[in-house]
């Protein structure tokens, strides 16, 4: 029976797809190439499960569930904030040049091309990337007192305070 290989990649999707096959895993947050840009810190790992099925319409698709915290940073106080991840998602398997069809729709499942092999790191990557959002912050008034601090002091000495302080004297100069 088609299955798992030992570099993560699942020969036949198609026939894993519809055996109900289950594929689970622990990537190290550090083997991650393509977030670590956006990370603060890479210890850690993530934990994935794929299953496979079929939708309503008996086309092949994986059920996926990554599971982790990363460490990013944060884009308001610039200091590393966890970030908890739960993606569950589900894509549905096409051949390679095949499309699915209702590409305009946007309630359309999404779909990827697998060939023989399917690269199971590659997939799960894919999914943290379009899971992570644009920009992270720490909830309001949980950014770190040293930088709230510096935007404070940063405020009293910049030309609008200095404006604000000319207007309230009625523009007489002390």
């Amino acid at each position: 029976m088609p299955g798992p290989a030992v570099d993560h990649r699942i020969e036949d999707p198609f026939a894993f797809a519809r055996s109900a096959g289950r594929y689970e895993g622990l990537v190290p947050v550090a083997a991650l190439a393509r977030v670590q840009d956006r990370l603060a810190g890479n210890a850690g790992s993530v934990s994935f499960v794929v299953r496979g099925g079929c939708d309503e319409r008996k086309r092949p698709l994986l059920e996926l569930e990554i599971a982790g915290s990363l460490h990013l940073q944060c884009g308001r106080c610039l200091t590393e904030l966890e970030f908890p991840l739960a993606l569950r998602t589900r894509v549905l398997l096409t051949q390679p040049g095949g499309t699915l069809g209702g590409d305009d729709d946007p309630d359309a499942p999404e779909w990827i091309e697998a060939g023989r092999d399917l690269d199971v790191l590659e997939l799960v990557e894919d999914e943290i990337v379009l899971g992570l959002p644009l920009s992270v912050r720490h909830a309001q008034g949980k950014c770190s007192d040293e930088a709230a601090e510096s935007k404070r002091m940063g405020a009293a000495n910049s030309p609008f305070s200095k404006l604000a302080g000319l207007l309230q004297s009625g523009g007489k100069k002390s």
